[in-house]
């Protein structure tokens, strides 16, 4: 009897040394716990990325860009309806938005497979290039009044509006040209050109040349 009591004693003991071994708590040990990477996503797959495809468009962020360096992401847009269409996108939307009241004219593409295409309306032409089945855009040329540019600059404006809008880092080969950089020799950058007739801007390119993508 003596020697059962005994053996009953030891198995409570062993049966509580394991309870404490395995954290005696209700709830699960730490390392049962999935990793933050796991359970939540990480932010670039939440939240797209700002880039060139959505241009910012409304009259307080312009105002913060006046004055300030040429951006890509901010400037290489043309404003329409008060909605800013960015260059290297699918054509489809503006030239939606634009209409069929337009002068179309294709060529064979030298740099892709298919045709460069424009479509030329009263104020303003959409220049395009032949990518993954798509007409994107390369090109905005603005001839009026009607559209503007990010900046709120217009057919019509001073170089010195040009010139508090964009800055002073700039250069003039016929063309006052802005470029991220500011590096005339860079001749694959994204670009902003106006073309003055006196003081006066007569057109404006809104350019993304192929051979830089």
């Amino acid at each position: 009897m003596k020697k059962s009591f005994i053996a009953i004693a030891l198995i409570l003991v062993l049966a509580a040394a394991c309870f404490a071994a395995c954290g005696g708590e209700s709830g699960a040990p730490a390392n049962t716990q999935a990793p933050a990477d796991v359970t939540e996503a990480p932010a670039d797959v939440t939240e797209a990325p700002a880039d060139v495809t959505e241009a910012p468009a409304g009259t307080e962020q312009t105002a913060d860009f006046m004055g300030k360096p040429f951006s890509n992401d901010f400037d290489m847009a043309v404003m329409i309806g008060g909605k800013a269409y960015p260059v290297r996108v699918d054509s489809a939307e503006v030239l939606s938005v634009l209409g069929d009241d337009c002068e179309k004219d294709e060529q064979i593409s030298c740099v892709y497979d298919g045709m460069d295409k424009t479509f030329t309306y009263d104020g303003i032409i959409v220049s395009t290039v032949p990518v993954d089945g798509k007409d994107v855009i390369e090109m905005f040329t603005i001839t009026s009044a009607d559209y503007s540019t990010t900046r709120n600059i217009t057919v019509g404006a001073s170089r010195d509006d040009v010139i508090a809008a964009y800055g002073e880092n700039y250069w003039d080969d016929g063309y006052v040209t802005y470029t991220e950089s500011g590096d005339e020799n860079n001749i694959s950058e994204m670009r902003i050109q106006f073309l003055f007739e006196g003081d006066t801007v007569s057109e404006i390119y809104i350019y993304s040349p192929s051979y830089a993508n």
